[in-house]
């Protein structure tokens, strides 16, 4: 099954730029993570095999494109942002709170990290990130039970505390 990329982008284009205006909380990279999502689809248009929806599949993508480019900042910093983020009783800027998060699920597996990213993230209940998944809400569930164990070893107390 081929995908259209113009097409997806005219239905799609929207639902991608929130997901990765989310995930990477800077207008200007959000929107260069789409263009390269839809690239990739294009590129890969005879690759989806159909088993998820567009949406989902698109999902998918912006996730992952996001998280890679998290995690390349990481690894080269820029210029501080000035905005800042409270949890507990201290103020973070976001791109420090993103590499909490990403410090939180390094070494996850992907369908964990989804999960993570699903539920503390975009808000999804179990049963929703499951959808999204293909795994029931239990399973998600336990997946973030593991997670929040192994990542008490890698994060400050109260980080923990919020999530």
């Amino acid at each position: 099954m081929s995908l259209d990329a113009a097409e997806l982008y005219r239905r799609y284009g929207d639902m991608v730029l929130a997901r990765c205006r989310v995930l990477l909380g800077n207008e200007a990279d959000a929107r260069d993570a789409v263009q390269i999502v839809f690239l990739q689809v294009h590129r890969n248009r005879d690759a989806f095999r159909g088993d998820a929806r567009p949406s989902t599949y698109l999902w998918r993508i912006a996730t992952h494109t996001c998280l890679n480019g998290l995690r390349s900042k990481r690894r080269r910093p820029e210029d501080p942002v000035e905005d800042v983020t409270v949890y507990g009783d201290s103020m973070l800027d976001p791109v420090e709170v993103r590499d909490l998060l990403d410090r939180a699920i390094d070494g996850e597996d992907e369908t964990t990290k989804l999960c993570v990213i699903y539920h503390f993230v975009d808000g999804m209940t179990h049963d929703e990130a499951g959808e999204m998944l293909g795994l029931g809400g239990a399973a998600v569930r336990k997946r973030i039970a593991g997670f929040r164990e192994r990542a008490r070893a890698r994060l400050p107390a109260d980080f923990m505390e919020a999530v």
